[in-house]
């Protein structure tokens, strides 16, 4: 009993190509090539571009910020070689100055070290107190480093010891 074996997908496509006419193998050699040129144009070309123009544009920004880095740490290595001397102030002064600017006198003002003050007052309004804090820190160059206020019976009233530091 002879048994017929089924051809390859190899061979069936060489029977179907041979049966095309010149013309029609042609025409579909040329529309696979254009196929085959639109799928790597898509596929690779494209994408191979955009890329190509996303990293100089990277590059162009990274070079901008290498640019500013390098200044900004030639100007910090100009400040460490020439510091500048604290200017001497007295703290005293200046906290005098601020509050004769918002006309209050404390009850008492004390030093307790070389730069820490101790101001008491009786009877303060607690706004015009948080804008003696206010102005200490930005005028006078002083913070509180310690609050206490107790509540009077006068509405809105408050002693308070303020303990200042530069």
């Amino acid at each position: 009993m002879a048994t017929t074996l089924k051809p390859t997908a190899s061979e069936r496509f060489a029977q179907w190509w041979q049966l095309r006419t010149k013309a029609e193998r042609t025409a579909l050699a040329l529309a696979c090539a254009i196929v085959v040129g639109a799928i790597a144009w898509f596929a690779l070309w494209r994408p191979l571009v955009d890329d190509i123009e996303r990293t100089t544009q990277l590059v162009a920004s990274q070079r901008a910020l290498l640019a500013e880095a390098r200044r900004q740490a030639d100007d910090i290595a100009n400040l460490a070689r020439s510091p500048t001397a604290p200017v001497a102030r007295d703290t005293r002064a200046d906290l005098d100055a601020a509050l004769a600017r918002q006309g209050l006198k404390p009850t008492a003002l004390d030093r307790l070290d070389n730069d820490r003050l101790r101001v008491t007052f009786d009877a303060i309004g607690f706004d015009a107190l948080v804008t003696l804090a206010d102005n200490l820190q930005r005028e006078a160059r002083l913070r509180v480093v310690d609050l206490a206020a107790t509540a009077r019976v006068e509405p809105g009233q408050v002693r308070a010891e303020v303990t200042l530091a530069p």
